[in-house]
């Protein structure tokens, strides 16, 4: 692979499901992003709240220089300069994107709500590319943006986990109302990206589903019961951690 290669990720040939789904790649990265959780965890669990500050800031700060940097490359080698794909290179759409800019910026502004969101939704976006990671990991070589995609997924479940872990996000019940508002603003973004922004596109999954099980009902109204029982999730398991530290504090 050239240089010019590494950055554009020309020549770089797309490899079929069996040759990169749980090889030794997929596997290092998942362990990576295991060992990472755990020990930092355990590491910064008992530390002061400024040192597990710090930590989420440099972790977030990565987040950011890939961000930035890969939206840099893209000017610097795309050709089509309309304003529709100038707004796909700097615009966060895909909800990957959109929950590493919540992890960011709720770890620089401190925003109760934006700890809570970025948990939740961005354990949901890294989980599923760790899991099945159809970027990234999916080339012969590790390009410029199949390291952006694999390195910004793995820290992204890194400092989603360690929200909760460190005691970041707080999942209270009266304030769930947050949790719904924050889904259905970035769902909301979608749907302005499919039906009036790019007419066809399919940001979020809101036209075609991504599992195809082929159901008999509106896949969107499935999906949309599981996500609110993935939510309800961290609240009944916040509420039931809260009550045993109560008890033992008894």
């Amino acid at each position: 692979m050239s240089f010019h290669d590494f950055w554009t990720n020309e020549n770089n040939p797309s490899l079929p499901k069996e040759e990169y789904l749980y090889n030794t790649r997929h596997i290092l990265v998942l362990v990576a992003a295991a060992v990472g959780c755990i020990a930092l965890s355990l590491l910064f669990f008992r530390r002061s709240e400024r040192a597990k500050r710090i930590l989420m800031i440099i972790l977030v700060s990565i987040l950011l220089f890939f961000e930035i940097a890969s939206r840099v490359v893209n000017m610097i080698i795309t050709t089509d300069y309309s304003w529709q794909n100038i707004m796909k290179i700097i615009v966060p759409m895909h909800m990957c994107s959109v929950m590493v800019w919540v992890l960011i910026v709720s770890v620089f502004t401190k925003k109760q709500f934006l700890y809570n969101f970025a948990a939740v939704g961005g354990f949901l976006a890294t989980i599923a590319f760790l899991l099945y990671p159809a970027v990234g990991l999916n080339r012969v070589y590790m390009s410029f943006t199949c390291l952006y995609s694999t390195i910004s997924h793995t820290i992204g479940f890194v400092c989603a986990v360690l929200l909760m872990s460190l005691g970041f996000a707080k999942f209270e019940w009266r304030k769930i109302w947050q949790m719904f508002l924050c889904f259905g603003i970035m769902f909301g973004w979608g749907a302005l990206l499919d039906f009036v922004i790019f007419p066809g596109e399919d940001y979020m999954y809101l036209r075609n589903d991504p599992l195809e099980l082929g159901l008999s009902v509106p896949y969107q109204l499935v999906y949309a019961g599981i996500l609110v029982g993935y939510i309800l999730l961290f609240y009944v398991g916040y509420w039931i951690v809260q009550k045993i530290k109560n008890r033992k504090r008894r």
